[in-house]
C-alpha cells in the first residue's frame, strides 16, 4: 500500500507542474501538425478560391475547428502567425524569415540548400518529407522563402527526371511491408511480356533516377529495376524476409559510381593526364582508391569495384585525359568504343 503524501510534498509536486506549465506556455514546442501547417502557409494556394482559414485546416487535419483554433493561438503567441486573417487566410508574419536561432545561423546555409541538393527529385514523395525536415530544424523560418533560396551556396542545375509517383506509393508500401511486388518491365532490352515477381530491398535515388533493388525470382539474381519502366506493379499479400545484407552499399565492391553492380570485383588502374590529374587527387570512384605513382605529366590511380560499366563511362567521359590500364576487360571495352565512335564519326563525314 502506497504512503499517503504529507501537505508539504503536495504542495511542492502541485508547485512543480504549475512551474512546468509556465514554461510550456512561455516555450512551447512545435509538433508534427504545426510544422504542416507552417509549410502549407508558405505557398499561396493554386486557386485563389481556396482559402487557408480553420474550415480549411479543420477538413485538411481531419480534426474540430477549437483544435485549429488552438494551433493558431500557440503560433501566434509564437510570433509565427498574423494576429489578423489576410485576404480571409492565415498568414506568417513578413517578419519571421529574418529570426533565427544562433544554432541556424551557423548552419543556414547547409540546411537553405537542402532543397537544392534534392531539387533533381522534386517530384518525389521524398522531397515532401525533406521539406518538412527543413521545419524541423528551424521551426522560427517559417516562410521559408528565404531559407531555401539564400543564393550563397547553392547546387548547379540539374538533369530533370519524372518520377512515377503512383509506382513509388507502391513499391515503398510494399518496401514497408516486406511483401513481394509482381509487376512487367518493359525496358527496350526486356521481355515486357513476362509477370516478374521481385521481393523489394531498397528504393535507391541516383542522377535524377530511382531505381528499385531487388531479388528476382524471375532472374534468381539481385537486379537494379528502373522505377519508372515497372507497369502493373501489384502489391502481395506473401512476405519475405529482408536478409541481413541486403543493402546495395554491400554489392558495389567499394565502388562509388552510383546504382550499378557486377557479379566480380575487378582490380582497376587508370593513368590520367590534363586537368583529369588534379581532379582525381581530390575525388575517389572506390573506396580503397590509392595513387600508384605520380610525375609532371600524370598520375596512376588503382582501385577495387564491381561497377566495370559505370568505370568505363567515368573513364570516356575524359577523353583523352584518362587511359585504362588493367583489367584487360575494361581495356578493351574502351577501345572498342573509341573505335566505334570514329567509325561514326568517319560515317558522319563520308555522308
Amino acid at each position: 500500500m502506497s504512503k499517503a503524501l504529507s501537505k508539504e510534498e503536495k504542495l511542492n509536486r502541485k508547485l512543480r507542474r504549475e512551474a512546468k506549465q509556465r514554461d510550456k506556455d512561455l516555450n512551447p514546442e512545435l509538433n508534427d501538425r504545426d510544422y504542416d501547417m507552417l509549410r502549407i502557409l508558405r505557398t499561396p494556394p493554386s486557386d485563389p478560391k481556396i482559402k487557408y482559414n480553420v474550415e480549411f485546416f479543420a477538413d485538411y487535419f481531419d480534426v474540430s475547428e477549437p483544435t485549429i483554433f488552438r494551433m493558431v493561438n500557440k503560433l501566434r503567441a509564437m510570433d509565427l502567425l498574423e494576429d489578423d486573417l489576410i485576404d480571409g487566410s492565415y498568414a506568417i508574419k513578413e517578419t519571421v524569415e529574418q529570426i533565427y536561432s544562433p544554432n541556424t545561423e551557423k548552419q543556414i546555409a547547409l540546411v537553405a540548400n537542402l532543397r537544392g541538393l534534392l531539387q533533381k527529385f522534386e517530384k518525389t514523395p521524398l522531397f515532401e518529407n525533406v521539406a518538412k525536415l527543413i521545419y524541423f530544424l528551424e521551426p522560427k523560418v517559417a516562410k521559408g522563402d528565404s531559407l531555401l533560396s539564400s543564393g550563397r551556396v547553392i547546387v548547379a542545375p540539374q538533369m530533370e527526371y519524372d518520377v512515377n509517383c503512383k509506382n513509388w506509393n507502391a513499391v515503398n508500401e510494399a518496401i514497408q511491408k516486406n511483401r513481394k511486388i509482381e509487376f512487367r518491365y518493359t525496358k527496350s532490352y526486356a521481355n515486357k511480356d513476362v509477370v516478374r515477381t521481385v521481393c523489394p530491398y531498397q528504393l535507391i535515388l541516383d542522377d535524377g533516377t530511382v531505381y528499385l533493388f531487388a531479388y528476382s525470382e524471375y532472374a534468381d539474381n539481385i537486379i537494379l529495376y528502373d522505377l519508372n519502366f515497372m507497369d502493373d506493379i501489384v502489391v502481395t499479400n506473401e512476405e519475405f524476409t529482408l536478409p541481413d545484407d541486403f543493402d546495395f552499399n554491400n554489392y558495389c565492391g567499394g565502388g562509388k559510381l552510383g546504382a550499378f553492380k557486377d557479379d566480380k570485383i575487378e582490380n582497376f588502374k587508370i593513368r590520367f593526364t590534363g586537368y583529369a590529374k588534379d581532379w582525381m587527387k581530390y575525388h575517389k570512384w572506390a573506396a580503397d582508391q590509392q595513387i600508384e605513382s605520380e610525375d609532371e605529366d600524370s598520375l596512376i590511380v588503382t582501385f577495387s569495384s564491381a561497377q566495370e560499366l559505370k568505370v568505363l563511362k567515368e573513364v570516356l567521359k575524359w577523353g583523352t585525359e584518362a587511359e585504362p590500364l588493367a583489367p584487360q576487360s575494361l581495356v578493351e571495352s574502351w577501345r572498342e568504343e573509341i573505335a566505334g565512335m570514329y567509325e561514326n564519326a568517319i560515317k558522319e563525314k563520308m555522308n
